[in-house]
C-alpha cells in the first residue's frame, strides 16, 4: 500500500509542471478574486493590487491575501469604507492624493476626506458609462460612453466634447496613457484613431497621431512604455509613439508565430521585454525576436490570454478564461521551464484597419511552436527514462 502511494506521488510530480514561481487561482469571492472577468487593474499605495471585475472590486494585499467588495458585500478597505455602486466595475485608478476612483456602467465614485462621493448625474457626466480613468499629474481624466472626455482638477470639471473646438476628433475613448517622458496624454478611440494632448495648461488642443502620413484609425489601445513613449496596438499590430512624436513599428502578429494568432494585450517589463497576451499564450519580444513563449502547458491553464498587468512588485499578472494568476518577473521567467522560439526580425509592419471577426476566447491549438515530432518523442522518452529510474530507486528500498 505504501509503495502504491509513493508511486502515485512520483507520477503526479512528473505530470505537474515544475513552476513554483507561477501563481494561479480560480475566482472565489471570499478567498480569492471575485471574478476572472477583469476589466481594469491598478497598483495600490500599500503594495496591493486592485482589480475591477464584473462581480466587484478585488484587492490582492501585500501579504498575499485577497478581499473583495460589491454592493451586497461592502466593507473597510485601506482607502476607507466602500460600498460599490454596482457589481460591474469598468475602470479603476488612484488620484494624486491616493484616493480611489471607480468607474461603473452607470456612474462614477471617488474618495475624498469626507468618504466616497457618487456622481451619476448625466448632465455632468454627459454619459454615465465610464470607459476609462487616468491620472495625469494632479488631474483625473475620465472617458464616458460616446461623450468624449472629462477633466477633474481642483474640484472643477471640464468637458471636451466630441469634435468640439479643442479638436477631440472622436466619440468613444477606450484607453488612455500618459507618456511621462514628454508629459503628454495619449488617447485611443473606438473608431477614430489615436490622439494626443501635449499640454494640459493654457489652450487645450488635441492632435491626431499619424503613421506614414495617415491617421491610425485601426488602432484603439494605448499602453505605457516605461522607457518613454507609449505603445499603440490592435489585434494584429503593435506600434510605438516615441517621446518626440514619431510612430515606429514594433511587431505584427506574424512576428510571433507562423500559426495565426491575435493580440489581446501587451505589457512592457523594466528590462525591456515586451510581453504580448495572445490567443496562443504569452509571447516575450526583445525588440528583434520572440525569446519567450508561455502556453497552457507551462501552467497558465489556457492559451487564450486576455489581459496582462505588471504590478509594482514586478509580477506579471495574466487573465485567462476562468483563472487569474501571476509570474514574478525577476526569477519567475527564468525558473519556469518555458519554450522559447526565435522567429524573423522586425518586419515592415502594416497597420490593419479592418480586422477579421475572431472570437476573443478562441485559443490556438495546444501546441509548442518550433518542436518537431522527433523532439517531442525524445522528450517523452526522457520522461519515461526518468520515471523508470525513480521507480527503480523506490522499489529497491
Amino acid at each position: 500500500m505504501h509503495r502504491v502511494l509513493i508511486l502515485s506521488l512520483i507520477v503526479l510530480s512528473l505530470l505537474v509542471p515544475a513552476s513554483s514561481a507561477l501563481y494561479i487561482k480560480e475566482p472565489d469571492f471570499y478567498t480569492g478574486i471575485a471574478s476572472a472577468g477583469v476589466k481594469d487593474v491598478t497598483n495600490g499605495l500599500y503594495g496591493d493590487v486592485i482589480f475591477a471585475t464584473d462581480y466587484g472590486i478585488s484587492v490582492y494585499t501585500e501579504d498575499g491575501t485577497w478581499y473583495s467588495l460589491n454592493p451586497r458585500h461592502p466593507g473597510e478597505t485601506a482607502y476607507g469604507w466602500l460600498t460599490p455602486l454596482d457589481a460591474m466595475v469598468s475602470a479603476i485608478a488612484l488620484d494624486a492624493e491616493g484616493c480611489l476612483w471607480i468607474g461603473y456602467p452607470k456612474g462614477l465614485q471617488f474618495g475624498d476626506e469626507a468618504g466616497y462621493q457618487v456622481i451619476d448625474d448625466p448632465v455632468l457626466l454627459k454619459n454615465r458609462n465610464i470607459n476609462s480613468i487616468t491620472r495625469w499629474g494632479d488631474e483625473m481624466w475620465v472617458a464616458t460612453g460616446r461623450a468624449g472626455l472629462l477633466r477633474y482638477h481642483d474640484g472643477n470639471w471640464t468637458w471636451y466634447k466630441p469634435f468640439g473646438p479643442e479638436g477631440l476628433e472622436c466619440y468613444t475613448v477606450l484607453s488612455m496613457a500618459v507618456d511621462a517622458a514628454s508629459d503628454a496624454l495619449v488617447i485611443g478611440s473606438e473608431k477614430d484613431g489615436i490622439q494626443v494632448l501635449k499640454n494640459n495648461s493654457g489652450v487645450i488642443s488635441f492632435e491626431s497621431v499619424t503613421y506614414r502620413g495617415e491617421p491610425l484609425r485601426g488602432i484603439s489601445e494605448v499602453r505605457v512604455n516605461p522607457f518613454g513613449g507609449v505603445y499603440l496596438f490592435n489585434r494584429t499590430t503593435v506600434l510605438q509613439r516615441t517621446p518626440d512624436g514619431e510612430v515606429v513599428p514594433v511587431l505584427d502578429s506574424g512576428s510571433l508565430s507562423a500559426f495565426p494568432v491575435y493580440i489581446n494585450d501587451i505589457a512592457a517589463t523594466p528590462d525591456g521585454m515586451l510581453l504580448v497576451a495572445s490567443t496562443n499564450g504569452i509571447y516575450g519580444w526583445d525588440g528583434t525576436n520572440v525569446t519567450l513563449h508561455i502556453t497552457s502547458g507551462d501552467g497558465i491553464r489556457s492559451n487564450a490570454v486576455k489581459k496582462l498587468f505588471l504590478d509594482a512588485a514586478e509580477r506579471c499578472w495574466f487573465v485567462v478564461p476562468g483563472n487569474v494568476g501571476y509570474i514574478p518577473l525577476p526569477a519567475g521567467l527564468a525558473s519556469l521551464d518555458l519554450s522559447a522560439v526565435s522567429t524573423q526580425t522586425t518586419p515592415e509592419v502594416p497597420v490593419t484597419t479592418a480586422l477579421p471577426e475572431t472570437p476573443q476566447e478562441t485559443p490556438a491549438p495546444e501546441v509548442t511552436p518550433g518542436v518537431t515530432p522527433g523532439e517531442s518523442q525524445g522528450a517523452l522518452e526522457r520522461v519515461w527514462a526518468s520515471l523508470g529510474g525513480r521507480l527503480g530507486s523506490v522499489i529497491g528500498r
